[in-house]
């Protein structure tokens, strides 16, 4: 389903309830949007959709380059040799209990998997000696991946996202596509909470549309 089909639903169903209902497009994605990431964060506490693999976004050829250790915006990091960092932001991801969304970091060959980190877990590990060949992934407050103390250039990695719509803004290797707009992107939630997603958005339109006065009902203006 891609945005625009989504936004056409809602729409016709908002319609059918009331013939006067006349919600812009661009808030109906962002209040389904809202609904889907908000259910979504919920079910990947109870592990009920994670293996959904619709859900996901490889990025392949993500792009990193070195930095000067200082300019990195975590104190623990400016301890390392070097230090990595993505070209490009990730897109906005979705966040639960159980952290950031990133699902599988890999290297190009596929071969070799990097462990994804937060700060904390980032200084727990570093000096454990059974943890030395792994290569940590962290993610800054300013959405860029940052690897500590190793000098990788390009990976691919999966993450959960429902900003798809750059997804080859992101990549080196992606062919992009200069006519492909936000509407035809895929509307990314899982299939077993579509429903009632739809139902949340539904539901907090309604609730928009009750708080806005209508100063020309049925449309007679003037009259």
């Amino acid at each position: 389903m891609t945005n625009l089909e989504f936004v056409s639903q809602i729409s016709g169903i908002l319609k059918s309830n009331n013939k006067d209902s006349k919600i812009p497009r661009r808030l109906i994605l962002k209040v389904g949007q809202d609904s889907a990431t908000f259910l979504i964060a919920q079910k990947l506490l109870d592990r009920t959709i994670s293996q959904e693999t619709n859900l996901y976004t490889t990025i392949p050829c993500f792009e990193f380059e070195q930095i000067d250790v200082k300019k990195c915006p975590s104190l623990e990091f400016r301890m390392c040799k070097t230090l990595m960092k993505s070209v490009k932001p990730l897109p906005k991801l979705v966040f639960s209990r159980l952290g950031a969304s990133v699902r599988d970091i890999v290297s190009l060959d596929g071969n070799f998997t990097f462990s994804f980190v937060d700060e904390a877990q980032y200084r727990r590990n570093k000096n454990r000696q059974q943890l030395k060949n792994q290569v940590f992934v962290y993610l800054g407050t300013d959405n860029h991946l940052y690897i500590p103390d190793r000098e990788i250039h390009s990976l691919d990695l999966t993450i959960l996202t429902l900003d798809t719509t750059n997804i080859e803004d992101c990549s080196s290797c992606l062919e992009k596509d200069g006519c492909k707009s936000n509407w035809d992107a895929t509307f990314v939630v899982a299939d077993k909470i579509l429903e009632a997603v739809k139902d949340i958005t539904i539901q907090r339109l309604s609730i928009t549309r009750s708080i806005v006065p209508d100063d020309n009902p049925n449309g007679l203006e003037g009259k």
